[in-house]
């Protein structure tokens, strides 16, 4: 007999991602990851797929170690890979024909965060963060100073701790193997970089401001000549770079941004422009699409936040976006303008990678019916998709569940898109309790992934809806920028509209009401409590409660003014009046803060600030720690960590039954 699906499930599930393939198109390499229960970790390694028979075999080793960043040769012959063994990283190459990897070069103490091969595939440019010199090691690894001078208002970051490395930089690196050679000095971090077609130039991306903090999403392109290192900056309007992409003569640079870089993150779409070189004429491609290139799309076994890499094939740019709840694949015409899907969802793609000629493409798929896995498209063959890997059919032949149900909900004068995972055995003549599930961003979308979290609370008997209220991405700018200077609200209209609809249905008891989400959704969950008591029990997962001290204690926390308009000293009543301490007295829905201790992002504090004066009134409240972890412990988290906050969910909302 087949069984639902179980927190402990972790244990069994492969993460595949990264897929990228050979020039001719005969091979896919991808990386597989995988959670080890004895460890508490994860390991992942190297695949390969020969695509005409379909066979996916290991190509490096398993073993301790986490094998991720796989780069084919333009030749086809060799890969390069990053391997981290006992938290110390090497550059590594294997021949594409199998066997054992080698070191590429002796990498310096750092942090390798990308890596591409010229044209000519003579050598690699390597985006790399080098180690500042006075930071004491102990055995390779890095070990705590006597003290931490801090001088920067940007000194540390969520899931990475403290920033320890001098600004990421260029280097090159010869194919063959050898030393780094470091390319380029910018002041502040490079964020992304392409090849010129002729492997004369690199494009880049930095902060070119005295006080980069402050002007993070004000990035320039810069152009670095390598035969001599001279740098030219390019003419554009302030605002973030997401992708870069020569076009094939060179003449156009091609990027994904918009010009609005004071307004609230996620609220503006990155559209793809196109810079002319010569002229210096910039025309935005996709502003009629009122679409964003950025992969914001949540989910605990798909990633999010994914860099997107365009592919330019025979005049055409194909491209990503987020678009209600899927991302579809589009083809631009780069000469009439025309927009096309190639592939319109229901579906998310991830990643991809293309060979020669752009014929096919490798694509990292996410689906509602699986979990991830990595398939072909042939666009010479009538845009035939098929799957290539198989990670994961062993446990789906194992487990059983229901396809999550697509609703639309009438909130004022918007159309709120959610949906609802009924447990395996649902039966409609029966009541469920309901859990709310609110998600973090805020401007992101919850859509068309195979959720964990989802299943394992259906599989416990509860009717799950999750959606995407105003505030979300995916819907367009409007629908994005809602929430501006008024993060309450009109979400808190849009997700009460959906517990309405929920409510009213024969099969929901409306008296087991539950709410819960993470970090912007913590901050919901945390919100609707303090405005109504129709939820029965509550659990505020990373979440913040003081928006004004948040401005000071998270890692980004200053972002908040291109929020709110103002600064939390100038203007506090701005920040109370969407603050849910500042209705505290309020809250009588029983409340669980779970939090980590090493969440840079909304810090313990935000939990902290709620729990004490609620425990002091005497309120139904409960606060769970997890030791180690960052913001990111649902979906990246130490595994028997992720298992254990998933139990506490579930006990609680079956406590308060």
């Amino acid at each position: 007999m087949k069984k639902t699906v179980r927190s402990e499930d972790i244990y069994r599930l492969h993460f595949v991602a990264s897929p990228q393939i050979t020039p001719k198109g005969d091979k896919i390499v991808y990386v597989r990851k995988h959670a080890d229960k004895k460890d508490k970790c994860y390991y992942s390694n190297l695949h390969c797929i020969h695509v005409q028979s379909k066979t996916d075999t290991d190509f490096t080793v398993c073993g301790k170690h986490q094998d991720s960043m796989p780069r084919i040769s333009p030749d086809g012959r060799h890969l390069f890979f990053l391997r981290v063994k006992d938290g110390i990283p090497s550059l590594r190459t294997i021949s594409m024909h199998g066997g054992e990897s080698g070191e590429a070069c002796d990498l310096p103490k750092g942090e390798l965060k990308h890596m591409k091969f010229a044209p000519d595939g003579k050598h690699l440019a390597v985006l790399f963060a080098r180690k500042r010199e006075h930071i004491p090691y102990e055995k390779d690894k890095p070990r705590e100073p006597v003290c931490r001078e801090i001088d920067d208002l940007f000194y540390r970051l969520d899931g990475h701790g403290f920033i320890d490395e001098d600004p990421a930089q260029l280097y090159l690196l010869k194919a063959s193997g050898g030393k780094m050679k470091k390319i380029s000095d910018a002041a502040f971090d490079i964020g992304n970089f392409s090849w010129s077609p002729d492997g004369k130039y690199l494009a880049y991306t930095t902060v070119d401001k005295a006080r980069p903090e402050l002007h993070m999403e004000e990035e320039d392109i810069f152009l670095l000549r390598l035969s001599d290192k001279r740098v030219s900056k390019l003419d554009k309007p302030a605002g973030p770079v997401g992708f870069l992409h020569f076009s094939p003569d060179g003449k156009v640079l091609y990027f994904s941004g918009h010009f609005h870089p004071h307004h609230s993150w996620g609220a503006e779409n990155m559209d793809i422009h196109a810079l002319d070189l010569e002229t210096g004429d910039l025309k935005n491609l996709t502003e009629k699409l009122d679409r964003t290139t950025d992969m914001l799309t949540l989910g605990d076994i798909t990633p999010s936040f994914v860099p997107q890499e365009p592919v330019i094939s025979e005049g055409k740019m194909l491209f990503t976006v987020s678009s209600e709840g899927s991302n579809p694949l589009y083809s631009l015409d780069l000469v009439s303008g025309d927009i096309g899907h190639i592939l319109e969802g229901p579906e998310c793609v991830i990643s991809y990678s293309a060979s020669a000629g752009g014929k096919q493409l490798a694509l990292h798929l996410a689906q509602a019916e699986r979990p991830d896995e990595i398939w072909l498209l042939d666009l010479q063959d009538a845009k035939r998709l098929v799957r290539m890997s198989f990670a994961n059919d062993k446990y789906l032949e194992d487990v059983r569940f229901r396809l999550p149900e697509k609703i639309t909900v009438k909130a004022n004068d918007a159309a709120i898109p959610a949906w609802i995972q009924f447990p395996p055995g649902f039966d409609e003549t029966k009541t469920y309790p309901l859990i709310l599930n609110i998600h973090g961003g805020p401007r992101t979308q919850y859509g068309y992934t195979w959720f964990h979290e989802m299943h394992v609370f259906a599989a416990k008997g509860f009717v799950v809806v999750y959606s995407n209220p105003r505030g979300s991405q995916g819907y367009g700018k409007t629908f994005a920028d809602a929430i501006t200077g008024k993060w309450g609200q009109p979400a808190f209209d849009d997700l009460m509209a959906v517990t309405d609809e929920m409510a009213g249905r024969p099969y929901i008891d409306e008296e087991r009401l539950y709410v819960t989400g993470g970090s912007y959704g913590g901050y919901m969950t945390n919100w609707i409590v303090s405005q109504t008591d129709r939820f029965r029990a509550a659990v505020a997962q990373r979440s913040i409660s003081d928006l004004g001290t948040f401005f000071g204690t998270s890692d980004i926390g200053w972002d908040l003014i291109n929020e709110f308009k103002a600064l939390p000293w100038e203007k506090p009543e701005k920040y109370a009046e969407w603050s849910p301490l500042n209705y505290l007295e309020n809250i009588r829905t029983p409340l669980m803060l779970i939090h980590s201790e090493k969440d840079l992002r909304c810090p313990m504090e935000q939990a902290e600030r709620l729990y004490a004066p609620l425990k002091y009134m005497g309120r139904d409240v409960r606060l769970v720690r997890f030791p180690e972890s960052s913001h990111g412990l649902s979906r990246g988290g130490r595994p028997d960590r992720r298992i254990r906050r998933l139990e506490l969910i579930t006990e609680w909302f079956n406590a308060k039954q």
